[in-house]
Order: structure tokens, then sequence, then C-alpha cells
């Protein structure tokens, strides 16, 4: 009984994080963060690079997401009502965090696919470049100058 409880728990958990990022399908593009050390060089240099520029951020839709190996959070939540709170939950590091490496940066366009992944710092040049590059961000373009 003890054991179904758990498995219970464990997959209504692993829902709720896939839903997580679901939520923001078609609205939000997702940069995740993801390090094995939460004090890692690259890990904090990655979120001082996206903490530079705000606007162009929320220009692209961008949602930041911290990934460590037990919790996350969103960095720069546009998201009405909720906190930049750590959420405890170990989905989204299993599942995009490689063992082989200590740092990972993954962006995940509006159609829920992975678009690009490094292990090493993205710059915001390489990320605006990656994302303007795509079909439904010129569109987004063409009808904002419109």
């Amino acid at each position: 009984m003890r054991i179904l409880l758990m498995t219970i728990g464990i997959l209504m958990i692993n829902h709720a994080t896939s839903q997580d990022l679901k939520e923001h399908q078609w609205e939000n593009r997702v940069v995740l963060i993801v390090s094995q050390n939460e004090d890692s060089m690259e890990f904090q240099h990655q979120i001082a690079e996206f903490n530079r520029l705000p606007k162009e951020l929320m220009t692209r839709k961008m949602l930041i997401y911290e990934v460590l190996p037990g919790r996350y959070r969103i960095m720069n939540n546009q998201i009405k009502g909720k906190e930049n709170e750590w959420i405890t939950s170990t989905t989204l590091f299993d599942k995009f965090a490689n063992k082989e490496e200590d740092f990972k940066v993954v962006l995940i366009g509006l159609d829920g696919g992975i678009k690009l992944e490094k292990t090493e710092v993205l710059t915001t040049t390489e990320l605006f470049g990656t994302i303007d590059a795509m079909p439904m961000r010129r569109a987004e373009m063409k009808n904002k100058n419109r």
C-alpha cells in the first residue's frame, strides 16, 4: 500500500511539473538554465547575462527557469500573481540535465519543441539571433511594425 501511494505521489508531481512547461506553450518561449550546482560560475554568469536585458526578454515572450537538482523557479516571472519562489521538484532537472556536464541551457520554442541546447553560457546575442530567425518571431515583428 505504501509503495502504491508513493508511486501515485511521484506520478502526480511529474505530471504537475510537465504541466508547468505545457502551460507556456503558444504563450511563452522558455529558457532553462540547468546546473548541478547553484554556485557554479556558468550558472551565475548565465543568470547575470539574462538579467541585463529584461525588456528584450519580455519583447520576445521569454520565461527563464533556473533549474537545480531538487528545485526550480522562474527567474523573470511575467505571470501575474506568482512570486519567484523555489518549487521543490526534481522533474525538470531529471528531464533536462546532462549527467556528463555540470551546466546546460535549453531554449524551448512557442510550440514546445527544443530549439537550442548548449553546455556553455549562451549569450543574449546568440539567443536573440536564434529566436529572431524563427518564423513565428518574424511574424510577430512584422505584425508589430504594422
